[in-house]
């Protein structure tokens, strides 16, 4: 596809992006005037570092994405992405330290931009398209040990656990589950605590800057884990169910806690050749949300729906006027999204959740 310039995005003097690629930073030798005995300057090149970008497409559909890096009028890096629904692209870019403008746009409509301040601190940055909207977090991986560029003093030196615990055998995981602490307030100071039933297995602090997300991989074990964040402003605790939970996120300005981006689109499907009638409720998991309503679907109707907003585990339940039923647990957490309520030809009816489940 060809290249899009994202000029809605450069009104704030981020014009000019030309080329493709990811150009050498260098300054254009001037050409000293005729007769005077001006030096020339030689090209100069500015040092750059090796740092990850990630898109995220938590949504149901599949797009096209372009993100451009872009720092004095010039291309720091350029990449275009094909992301499929729910996939995580993991790139490598050679960007400068400092500031540099991130721009973003989708084939679906979606334009954003950022600054990225690239610093030693952070890996990289995640960029997290949603519906409309993106989000832009710096990113840094940490571990039980505190052995984290944002680690901060911790009572007692902290336990000293081998993480990430090793499987039971339960599930097959390509990923250990873990806890994102994430800041999109200013910075603070965050203790984290996660517990397995009377065993320490995290026990420190971090400075979370603003904008920042700390990543802890902690587990390929099943279990109900405790897990504690604690400000200067509040104290949150919560349980984490692992594996049906792969990534517990805590929001240490806000306080909220959830298993990652919403996705909670549900399709309603009748392939069956005659007419029915659905009655179909949704229960969200942090109880604030409801949904429930009779739906009449004409022989091979689709239907698209976003009963509630908010990731988690969600009680659903369906029947149709004559009697077939199902009912269970719709855990919309990354890497798991969507879900179907299809009734097929045989007038059965039954539940459908898209992405890896556990057990």
């Amino acid at each position: 596809m060809e290249r899009r310039t994202l000029l809605s995005l450069l009104a704030g003097g981020l014009a000019g992006l030309a080329g493709c690629g990811t150009p050498e930073w260098e300054t254009e030798t001037p050409t000293p005037e005729e007769g005077t005995d001006a030096p020339i300057e030689t090209p100069t090149t500015e040092a750059r570092v090796e740092r990850s970008l990630t898109l995220w497409n938590p949504t149901p559909d599949p797009v096209f994405t372009t993100v451009v890096g872009v720092r004095d009028d010039r291309d720091v890096f350029f990449e275009n992405r094909d992301l499929l629904p729910g996939e995580r692209a993991g790139l490598s870019v050679a960007v400068p330290t400092g500031e540099t403008a991130v721009l973003v746009e989708t084939d679906t409509g979606l334009r954003a931009r950022s600054t990225w301040t690239v610093d030693a601190a952070f890996e990289g940055l995640e960029v997290v398209l949603g519906r409309g909207s993106a989000e832009f977090w710096r990113t840094v991986s940490c571990d039980a040990r505190g052995e984290c560029s944002l680690a901060a003093a911790t009572p007692d030196d902290g336990p000293r656990i081998d993480l990430p615990l090793v499987g039971d055998g339960s599930s097959r995981w390509y990923a250990p589950a873990g806890v994102v602490v994430e800041n999109p307030g200013p910075e603070t100071t965050a203790r984290l605590r996660i517990d397995l039933g009377n065993t320490v297995l995290v026990d420190q602090a971090y400075r979370v800057p603003s904008g920042a997300r700390l990543s802890i991989p902690v587990t390929y074990r099943s279990g109900d884990y405790r897990v504690a964040v604690e400000t200067d402003e509040r104290r949150v605790e919560t349980g984490w169910p692992v594996p049906d939970e792969p990534t517990k996120y805590v929001d240490v300005s806000s306080g909220a806690t959830g298993c990652g981006p919403s996705n909670t689109t549900l399709t309603i499907a009748n392939r069956d050749d005659e007419p029915h009638r659905l009655s179909l409720r949704v229960d969200a998991a942090s109880g604030d949300e409801s949904f429930d309503r009779v739906l009449a679907l004409a022989p091979g109707e689709v239907r698209e729906l976003v009963p509630v907003t908010t990731s988690g585990a969600h009680a659903v339940s369906a029947s149709l006027e004559t009697g077939a039923a199902v009912s269970g647990t719709w855990w919309s957490c990354p890497p798991r999204g969507p879900a179907s309520v299809v009734v097929d030809a045989t007038g059965t009816v039954s539940l459908r959740v898209a992405g890896p489940q556990p057990g």
